[in-house]
């Protein structure tokens, strides 16, 4: 008969191996995800957040996080190397248009954050007729955003007003500095600097109640249909590093300015986080209005594209699970 010192020892055995068990299944993630962002700015923040707060571990994945330049992840989650990314709406509705098996599962911000800046010669916004403004690569974000504006006021691109695309924000800022051009298309904090150079923001492209799928968490079909799991928590991570961009500033800046390469005391984060919190989109759902604007544009070109349904380009099929099961809710603190 064993006696109460051996049962002691015996319990305290069990409970110890029962503890270290229990604490290695939570420290081990369940799968493996490879992520991409696709631009060093500050309308990125959700997957450095979630990488760097452990948010992808909480929901068991084991990520790992790189950088692909502008429209590159599409290619690199075609080619397998890129699970899931963020990466520009347009660029994706371009692509899947063209055959490409990728999808939009969310979209982060659904405004285009952008402001037209103009030189002082430009005094009122009539004064750019006949003349050129600047964007970015001619498809991508910075362009749909020039295109808005021209619609704002009935004019046609490159017959009322020149579009030339050159870059990102700092190479158009680059370009009115050298007196290239008199006004053109940017993003925070590109803005702010032009302000204190003398550009004037003559338009807001921010506030206007247009939805757009400007960033968006892309996957292709293939992975989706065979990880649904880490698609979901992905997605999960990803909502949940938007609530902290948006009520926890003190937690996420640290992290912003890490991967902006900024001191945390730079002013610019401050300016960046209130210029689009507000546009941040925690329920993740795309607006297929904003597809279909893209699908008008590309129509130009291609006139078949006039029959396709914006819907084609999505699955929210994830979001939908989400919101049923309240996590939505929960996080906002709504429930």
């Amino acid at each position: 008969m064993k006696s109460r010192s051996a049962w002691l020892f015996e319990a305290i055995a069990f409970l110890a191996l029962f503890i270290l068990a229990s604490s290695l299944s939570a420290a081990t993630p369940v799968k493996k995800v490879r992520l991409a962002y696709s631009a060093f700015a500050y309308a990125n923040p959700p997957f450095w957040i979630a990488q760097d707060l452990k948010l992808f571990e909480k929901y068991g994945l084991d990520s790992e996080l790189v950088y692909v330049s502008g429209a590159r992840p599409i290619q690199a989650m075609l080619g397998g190397s890129i699970d899931a990314s963020q990466v520009g709406g347009a660029a994706t509705v371009s692509a899947a248009a063209q055959g490409a098996d990728v999808v939009i599962l969310g979209t982060i911000f659904t405004r285009l954050n952008f402001a037209v800046h103009a030189s002082p010669q430009i005094k009122q916004i009539s004064d750019l007729k006949g003349k050129t403004l600047v964007t970015g690569t001619i498809g991508g974000n910075t362009y749909f955003a020039a295109l808005l504006f021209l619609s704002r006021f009935n004019w046609v691109p490159n017959r009322d007003v020149n579009l030339i695309g050159v870059g990102g924000s700092p190479e158009v800022l680059g370009a009115l500095t050298q007196g290239r051009f008199p006004a053109g298309v940017l993003t925070s904090p590109t803005t702010h600097m032009a302000t204190r150079m003398g550009f004037r923001e003559i338009f807001d492209l921010a506030s206007l109640d247009f939805p757009f799928p400007t960033l968006s968490v892309v996957s292709t079909r293939k992975y989706i249909e065979a990880n649904l799991d880490v698609i979901m928590n992905v997605l999960r991570a990803t909502s949940e590093a938007i609530h902290l961009y948006s009520t926890r500033p003190e937690v996420a800046l640290p992290v912003i300015a890490k991967y902006m390469r900024v001191p945390k005391d730079d002013p610019a984060l401050v300016q960046a986080q209130e210029t689009f919190a507000k546009h941040l989109n925690l329920t993740l759902r795309p607006s297929l209005d904003g597809i279909q604007f893209i699908l008008d544009f590309l129509a130009e070109q291609r006139p078949a594209l006039k029959e396709r349904n914006p819907a084609d380009f999505v699955n929210v099929s994830f979001l939908k699970k989400l919101d049923e099961e309240g996590f939505f809710k929960k996080l906002s603190g709504s429930q």
